[in-house]
């Protein structure tokens, strides 16, 4: 959007120059006097403050230091308090800007302040920094800022952030040993079949003697592996860069995020962490007062999953024609029975996002019992596995070495 510089009048009497990005002149003055401003002036800023402006955006988004979600929501818990104190928007994100730890945060802060300063409301400037605060954060804070409930919204989008982090962290804890006794296994194969067996090779050929056949299919395998390397190195960085190219086209990004959903087990673990954000982001935009049709759109966005998002799009569209939200999800298979039920009843009685914080929850806990069950099945399998196979490689390489020991105490009797 283009920047334009203002000069006006506050409530109080005293004036207030800055600048300010809108779609036009005419926006931009709505916005000032809906702001309580008096407004003297608007005038096109220069094109290259206008280029300062978009450097500066940069600078900040390409600075060290990721913004962690948890980062977002304590400062939405902490701004959330100052508003409720009584503490104007500016002074919590002054204060603000000095006490978090983040670099790249505070200098985010910092320049959402100085943007509030020249006549910015918060969620446009924020919106500056999407990748920082995500499009429902915004989205939220541009909500609370016309029903005058930002302290409210923001409460609720720290709790629905916390609860964000709490369930990625438990996927990622479940998962982070079975992962490292897979990595681990392989790793300790290639080792065995590249470098050991070759060793053992080089050592039964300078006996010249006969080796068992279970020897001989290893010595063939490990041949094999090293004869055809360059090939499966090519075609796993071929496969891996395909599938990646694919996945940022709108058709791959679809296919592969339909066959996601179908594989077995797993398909089942990521429609219930995709069930349970879904809910926890309809939950938390009904709650801070945005209708279920805005909720919708919203929510399917952030799903980061194509055929969610074009399956919620059809509910969207079917609650626009007229349609009950339950009638809608009916519909469509991907949604349970209980999803159905549970939102019919919410509609009915007037708590949908009561039903949908239920819903969250039991596909959080969900998700939370099927994976450590999993890896509670699958940490003993892979350690049996990998013993399995050490096993049997000792046996093995030490076959020829059994027989040949064998071989002279028969010859001393």
């Amino acid at each position: 959007m283009p920047l334009y510089l203002f000069k006006a009048k506050d409530a109080s009497g005293e004036n207030v120059e800055g600048s300010r990005e809108a779609v036009s002149e005419k926006d931009l003055l709505v916005a000032l006097r809906s702001a309580g401003l008096v407004v003297f002036s608007i005038s096109g800023a220069s094109s290259a403050q206008n280029k300062a402006v978009e450097v500066k955006a940069r600078a900040i988004k390409k600075s060290g230091g990721r913004v962690k979600q948890q980062d977002i929501a304590i400062f939405c818990r902490q701004l959330s308090a100052f508003i409720n104190a009584g503490i104007s928007i500016l002074d919590g994100i002054d204060d603000l800007s000095s006490m978090v730890s983040n670099a790249q945060f505070s200098r985010t802060l910092k320049a959402i302040s100085a943007d509030i300063r020249g006549g910015s409301n918060l969620s446009d400037s924020m919106r500056k920094y999407h990748k920082i605060f995500g499009r429902i954060f915004i989205a939220m804070v541009a909500v609370g800022e016309k029903t005058g409930k930002l302290g409210t919204v923001l409460s609720e989008m720290s709790t629905y952030l916390e609860h964000s982090v709490q369930l990625r962290r438990k996927v990622q804890a479940a998962a982070a040993y079975p992962v490292f006794i897979g990595v681990f296994f392989v790793v300790a194969m290639s080792a065995i079949v590249l470098f050991l067996v070759p060793k053992f090779k080089a050592m039964f050929s300078s006996f010249g003697a006969t080796l068992p056949l279970p020897t001989k299919i290893a010595f063939a395998i490990s041949d094999m592996a090293l004869a055809h390397m360059p090939l499966v190195i090519f075609t796993v960085t071929v496969t891996v860069v395909g599938a990646v190219m694919m996945y940022r086209t709108p058709p791959g990004r679809m296919f592969i995020d339909t066959w996601q959903l179908r594989i077995p087990m797993l398909g089942d673990i990521i429609a219930k962490v995709l069930f349970a954000r879904f809910f926890q982001t309809l939950a938390t935009l009904l709650r801070s007062g945005v209708d279920l049709v805005v909720s919708l759109e919203i929510a399917s966005r952030v799903m980061g999953n194509g055929h969610m998002e074009t399956v919620i799009g059809s509910v969207r569209k079917s609650v626009i024609e007229g349609s009950t939200l339950a009638d809608a999800f009916e519909k469509f298979p991907l949604f349970p029975r209980m999803v159905v039920r549970m939102s019919s009843v919410g509609e009915k009685t007037g708590s949908l996002s009561d039903m949908f914080v239920k819903l969250s929850g039991y596909y959080g806990d969900e998700v939370d019992g099927i994976v450590s069950s999993l890896s509670s099945l699958i940490e003993p399998l892979l350690i049996v596995l990998m013993g399995g196979v050490v096993g049997i490689f000792v046996f093995v390489m030490y076959l020829p070495i059994f027989k040949l020991a064998g071989a002279m105490m028969s010859g001393g009797y």
